[in-house]
């Protein structure tokens, strides 16, 4: 798991576990002491948590589960770190987690990019820009191995690591339904998009 999602499962795991104790006093209350009131707020109170914290947990497992299967099941790259996008899922220490964006090129040697789920720290150094990575691609899911950093010579790297404008001719516009906001718009496939509407990274 990453800084993010080690985050929001020790998130969801205190929400579900107050709400199930305040969900467990509730009943105590009812059942034991015949009180109402005291008890009707407790139990509303203690679902709530619970279903927050619940829900939390599952997203993150759900989120975790779909990685291991794209690892399983995906097709293998090895790209350049070129660059940091901040992860707005979370703040830590007053400040947004940071995933990588990744240059890499596909099987027909097309320069593709991706934005990894690291959420790691900012200043951390886990994943420094112009070191090499491992990443497997199921469709617009990623995968990869944090293991897999160094520094190593990968060929074309030169192409990878500039910053050229994309190639009108290798650009297939798709439509594009942001995950964050709902919002829908045109983007390059195979291209890290940012939303016009809410800032969001996309890959697509």
């Amino acid at each position: 798991m990453n800084d993010s999602e080690k985050f929001l499962v020790m998130f969801g795991s205190i929400f579900l576990s107050v709400g199930s104790l305040v969900l467990f006093v509730g009943l105590v209350l009812i059942f034991g002491f015949g009180e109402l009131f005291g008890s009707a707020i407790c139990i509303l109170l203690g679902f709530v948590f619970a279903a927050v914290g619940g829900g939390i947990l599952i997203a993150q497992l759900n989120g975790i589960s779909k990685r291991k299967k794209v690892a399983r099941t995906g097709k293998k790259y090895t790209g350049k770190i070129y660059g940091y996008v901040e992860d707005k899922r979370a703040i830590v220490n007053n400040d947004y987690l940071v995933n990588i964006k990744v240059h890499y090129f596909d099987e027909k040697g097309i320069e593709r990019e991706a934005v990894i789920p690291t959420g790691f720290t900012k200043g951390s150094g886990d994943y420094p820009i112009g070191a090499t990575i491992d990443i497997v691609a199921l469709g617009s899911a990623y995968s990869w191995d944090k293991n897999s950093v160094r520094y190593e010579h990968i060929d074309r790297e030169e192409e990878l690591m500039d910053n050229k404008p994309l190639d009108p001719k290798l650009i297939n516009m798709v439509a594009v339904s942001c995950p964050h906001c709902g919002a829908s718009f045109r983007a390059a496939k195979g291209y890290v998009c940012t939303c016009a509407y809410c800032g969001g990274a996309i890959d697509n």
